[in-house]
């Protein structure tokens, strides 16, 4: 057999093998995504001393971590209106851009919740850190991040709202373990930061409206 015909015989499985290898590494990230948010809700002070040992960057949990699960809340509302308000063929463009601009902005504002927590902790008595802090802002909000998944279904997006709440304890649960913030302050310092993190939203969205229109 000459070599072109045999690197035309191995080229298929080569990209079988590596579908099937990225379909693995896809199952491995949601099952440790899931397993992170479970762990955060049923033991978050066991979790957040294991968060705190892992050894990673800045750009890697925001783009490893974040970034997937910032786009469920934005597809999962497109699939829903698709589904339950058939969108005229014009919209379809503007739908996508809309949902690409809100996944950007949903990632920049996990970032600015990172520098907003690193930024008050002198005034909790916390410790700055800036990894410690964007590792709170990012795990925090997975509650609120997969709660995007009630967006598949329109009449129940209020479900989506009660996750906030969980943010706001997983919060302050990991306050004083990764930023070294007093207990007794921590709920201050965790709800602070959650009207900042508000505040933020609206106007990146507001910004956001004026790109998408």
């Amino acid at each position: 057999m000459s070599a072109d015909n045999e690197n035309h015989t191995r080229g298929p499985r080569f990209s079988v093998e590596d579908a099937r290898a990225r379909a693995e590494q896809a199952y491995r990230k949601s099952e440790f995504i899931f397993s992170r948010a479970y762990g955060l809700l049923r033991e978050p002070n066991k979790e957040w001393q294991q968060i705190k040992a892992e050894q990673t960057t800045i750009p890697n949990i925001l783009l490893g971590y974040v970034a997937p699960l910032a786009a469920i809340p934005p597809v999962a509302g497109l699939i829903g209106s698709a589904i339950f308000e058939p969108m005229r063929v014009g919209a379809i463009d503007q739908a996508l851009i809309s949902v690409v601009v809100t996944w950007i902005v949903t990632v920049a504002l996990v970032f600015l919740l990172g520098l907003v927590i690193n930024t008050l902790a002198d005034q909790f008595e916390a410790d700055r850190d800036d990894l410690a802090a964007q590792k709170i802002a990012a795990y925090s909000l997975t509650p609120t991040f997969l709660a995007g998944l009630f967006s598949l279904w329109p009449p129940l997006w209020w479900l989506a709202l009660f996750p906030l709440g969980a943010t706001v304890f997983i919060m302050y649960r990991g306050l004083p373990i990764l930023m070294k913030a007093p207990l007794e302050k921590a709920l201050n310092y965790a709800a602070s930061v959650a009207v900042a993190g508000l505040v933020a939203l609206i106007v990146l969205l507001a910004l956001a409206s004026c790109v998408t229109g």
